[in-house]
């Protein structure tokens, strides 16, 4: 007779003993790799379309095996599951009524743990935990496990089904069944400081420890304190948290930035170096394993404390020594500003809402990362939101989550890019198109089409200034004529500190400061269109309503802004609106100068630094945060 292949043989006869196991587990190892969907395909079990559609599904539902999402929809039976698993990728069937299940092993799990990722312990071997798992290729189940347990984990198939009846019945045998706390159910940690846990964490660190070595102390604190430092984070107003690690004996350092500055938050012993990365990593679903390479995933923090509705976006990069970084951004479902609290001027604030209204036309809104960009958008949008408007928004990501418009998450993985988003919304009737970011030629192009096919498109790209914007987008290769029908207007912003209002110290502005604002806002005019000392200050004593003497700020520093002396941030703007002598010289492409000069000229334009200085007139920042922002 024709000799069987091992997952055959398993099939027909489980496992009942540790020797029997141990050797399958070693042919297992020899086996090719087979994905789970392969298997399914091959022993005829689902189609290649039904692969494909749930193969789709699975990447909107991450934390879902295949296998669970197809058992779900219908389309496979757990029986065809489970024989896939064991006749073609390998894994050993154990039965559990039978099997000898180690005492050591069960004990390394609590109860509530096993329950929750629905394991039975079944070995304990040189540094190695067997588990009985109803789905052994989850690997998120397998990350979870070998975080808390800072150990190796093999997963092998159970032949039954895994209840919490069943797993309690495991445990009864060695009277295991009582309330052990669950290392994984660790509470959110908001009813526990950052401070406590981290006394927690160093009083169970050594001064000699490795911080490649496992963590002999309880995980517990550990995912407490993560959680806690989330948590904390959003409450202080951070928008991003820095963790950064080391490959000697420092500490890992812990940042928050807060209103554009980086600011000391933590430092933990470096024991728990690599412990925490591990942690965040299953939080997102990244790869743990893999240190050597740059990754990047989300967290739903909701389902580590369900009163916390937040989402992270999460970028690990390897550095030096083997040591890992790793940088949190916070995307809160934040609610649109109303345009008024933008801090716009009173004619950029007018003009830009009658650029908004056009029927069709190009608005684009520019400046770095974080400059505050996607809330003038949606602030905008949100404006002009009306029952007789179709408003359609491409996004990556989705910062600000809005019930009133059509929001499209772009995914570039699956090659879901904002050119052809911006593509197939052309087809979808929009009245307004918001586009998240101008990156490429195809993008710049459609948006272009669209803007000249009866459409509003708003959308933002990285440059420096209004004028800088029109040289960029005709550098990408667009038609200067085309653009220039279709480019409405270009908002340059910046976020500057703004001064707390709780310590903040009012003294009038002495000779010297004034005089320096006044030479600071002369030159950023064209040597050819420079006004005035007293033309600037009687355009001053207008915006200052009057005001002989300009009450400068100065920053204090109280507990209400953790002693900076600035709490929170303003806009800064510059506004391009485009005329006929502006469109003309588009369609020359004339150079970033001569269309900043033709702005002037118009009598209204007015650049981000000098936009800066009246809010340093007004009270708002200093001279110093706009020279910072404004360098360039």
């Amino acid at each position: 007779m024709r000799q069987r292949k091992l997952g055959d043989y398993l099939v027909i006869k489980e496992v009942v003993k540790p020797e029997q196991l141990l050797m399958a587990l070693e042919e297992q190892h020899r086996m090719p790799l087979v994905r789970i969907g392969e298997a399914l395909t091959a022993l005829g079990f689902i189609s290649p379309d039904q692969l494909q559609e749930a193969l789709e599904k699975q990447k909107k539902e991450r934390s879902v095996p295949l296998g669970e999402l197809l058992v779900q929809s219908g389309q496979l039976t757990r029986e065809q599951l489970r024989i896939a698993l064991a006749r073609k990728m390998g894994y050993p069937v154990v039965d559990l009524k039978q099997f000898p299940i180690d005492a050591d092993a069960l004990r390394r799990v609590p109860l509530a743990t096993a329950r929750k990722l629905r394991i039975v312990p079944l070995l304990w071997r040189a540094g190695t935990l067997i588990i009985a798992a109803e789905d052994p290729s989850r690997r998120a189940t397998i990350d979870e496990l070998e975080f808390l347990l800072q150990c190796k984990v093999v997963p092998v198939l159970s032949s039954s089904a895994l209840d919490n009846r069943t797993i309690s019945e495991a445990y009864a045998r060695f009277g295991l069944d009582s309330g052990a706390p669950p290392v994984a159910d660790a509470p959110s940690g908001a009813e526990t400081s950052s401070e406590q846990l981290l006394e927690s964490l160093e009083l169970g660190a050594e001064d000699d420890a490795d911080a490649h070595a496992p963590v002999e102390q309880s995980d517990n604190s550990l995912v407490r304190l993560i959680n806690t430092i989330i948590i904390e984070a959003y409450q202080q107003g951070a928008s991003d948290i820095h963790i950064e690690t080391h490959p000697n004996r420092r500490k890992v350092r812990i940042r928050l930035r807060k209103d554009g500055r980086l600011r000391p938050y933590m430092e933990l012993p470096p024991t728990y170096r690599a412990a925490l990365v591990a942690r965040i990593k299953i939080m997102c679903e990244l790869d743990i394993s893999e240190r050597r390479k740059p990754q990047d995933g989300k967290i739903d923090f909701a389902k580590f404390s369900p009163q916390h509705r937040l989402e992270l976006r999460v970028a690990t990069i390897p550095t030096y020594g083997g040591a890992e970084d790793v940088v949190l951004r916070i995307l809160t479902s934040a609610k649109p500003l109303a345009v008024d609290e933008l801090g716009l001027t009173r004619e950029n604030h007018a003009q830009l809402l009658q650029a908004v209204q056009r029927p069709h036309g190009m608005v684009l809104c520019v400046g770095p990362t974080g400059s505050g960009k996607t809330t003038t958008l949606h602030s905008l949008l949100q404006h002009i939101n009306t029952p007789d408007r179709k408003i359609w928004t491409a996004e990556d990501p989705i910062e600000i989550a809005n019930p009133d418009l059509r929001q499209i998450q772009i995914n570039p993985r699956i090659d879901w890019t904002f050119g052809k988003a911006l593509r197939a919304l052309l087809r979808a009737d929009p009245d307004v198109i918001m586009v998240g970011e101008i990156r490429d030629e195809e993008t710049a192009q459609m948006a272009i089409e669209a803007s000249l096919t009866g459409h509003l498109v708003l959308s933002t790209l990285h440059t420096n200034s209004a004028a800088e914007t029109v040289v960029r987008l005709l550098d990408m290769g667009m038609d200067p004529f085309n653009f220039a029908d279709s480019l409405v207007a270009v908002l340059a912003q910046r976020l500057v500190r703004r001064l707390c209002p709780q310590c903040m110290r009012r003294e009038p502005a002495t000779d010297t400061e004034l005089e320096e604002l006044l030479e600071d806002y002369r030159h950023a005019f064209p040597e050819d269109l420079r006004p005035t000392a007293e033309a600037v200050q009687a355009e001053w004593r207008v915006h200052l309503a009057g005001d002989a003497m300009p009450q400068l700020g100065r920053p204090v520093g109280c507990p209400a802004c953790d002693h900076s002396g600035y709490k929170g941030r303003t806009g800064i703007h510059e506004l391009l609106t485009i005329d006929a002598a502006l469109r003309r010289l588009i369609q020359t492409k004339a150079p970033s100068e001569a269309l900043q000069h033709a702005a002037v000229a118009q009598g209204h334009f007015r650049t981000l630094r000098q936009d800066g200085i009246l809010k340093v007139l007004q009270g708002l920042t200093t001279i110093d945060e706009i020279r910072a922002s404004t360098a360039h």
